[in-house]
């Protein structure tokens, strides 16, 4: 056998190896990106007389990133983030957004608008995203924990001002179940809004 084709033979194992090499890696694990999203209000009518102006909800640390968060237990102090689980925008503008299509379908106020919108403000909304985070486990939930404040624009004078805060029970521990336990823990927290903005 001559040289070359030896050389030829073992050219040819070294690109078998390493295709097969590359064949044998797993796939490459894809992000996954998730919506804060709630249903339609079960009650309506105007409590606001004027235009209402929503700012998006302020949060600090790892709740204002769109990495999920969770801990690996109720009692643990840690927490962490999915390396590619993510809500779709960060959890401030998601809520401000939902709420305000809840408030929109409940006929709330005359109008309902962001700041973007340049429009005179009768009332503002700000809220707070204070928790927002998955609990693996044996017994898998979420938390989620929301200030909000609506107060007059002529003169600052506070309308309502309250702290929101519950768990939700998810299916299992998946993120999938960890996501739809948090949106309806949003939801709840939206319609007790709603009933304390109408005087209870």
């Amino acid at each position: 056998m001559t040289m070359i084709s030896i050389r030829t033979i073992l050219l040819n194992l070294t690109l078998v190896v390493l295709v097969s090499a590359c064949t044998a890696q797993p796939p490459a694990t894809q992000d996954r990106y998730y919506r804060i999203s709630v249903g339609q209000p079960s009650a309506a009518g105007t409590i606001l007389s004027g235009t209402l102006v929503m700012e998006p909800f302020v949060a600090e640390g790892l709740v204002a990133g769109r990495a999920i968060i969770h801990v690996e237990s109720e009692d643990s102090t840690s927490l962490q983030e999915y390396n590619y689980d993510f809500w779709a925008e960060p959890p401030g503008i998601m809520i401000r957004d939902e709420l305000m299509a809840y408030l929109r379908d409940a006929n709330v106020a005359g109008a309902i608008v962001t700041p973007e919108m340049r429009a005179q403000a009768d009332y503002i909304l700000s809220g707070h995203v204070s928790r927002l985070e998955m609990v693996r486990g044996p017994e898998p939930k979420a938390y989620v924990e929301l200030d909000i404040a609506v107060t007059k624009d002529s003169n600052g004078k506070v309308v309502m001002v309250k702290s929101y805060g519950l768990s939700v029970a998810a299916s299992d521990g998946t993120v999938k179940a960890g996501v739809a336990a948090a949106n309806q823990g949003i939801e709840a927290i939206f319609e007790q809004f709603l009933k304390d903005l109408n005087g209870g």
